[in-house]
């Protein structure tokens, strides 16, 4: 598995990616979708990252 870094770097890629695609007028529904599934996984890895931390710092 990944570490949670370069998933995070390749989260963040998608999403320019997406925002770079989104045209001025009229984006599909899908597109809304996309950058929202990516950007919930962009939160869920953070807080997974920042709870690591926090667990080591104690331990």
């Amino acid at each position: 598995m990944e570490n949670i870094d370069e998933m995070i770097v390749e989260i963040k890629r998608k999403i320019e990616d997406v925002k770079k695609r989104w045209p001025l007028h009229s984006p599909k529904i899908s597109m809304f979708q996309e950058l929202e599934n990516l950007e919930l996984e962009l939160e869920k890895l953070q807080k997974l990252k920042k709870s690591r931390a926090t667990t080591r710092a104690q331990n």
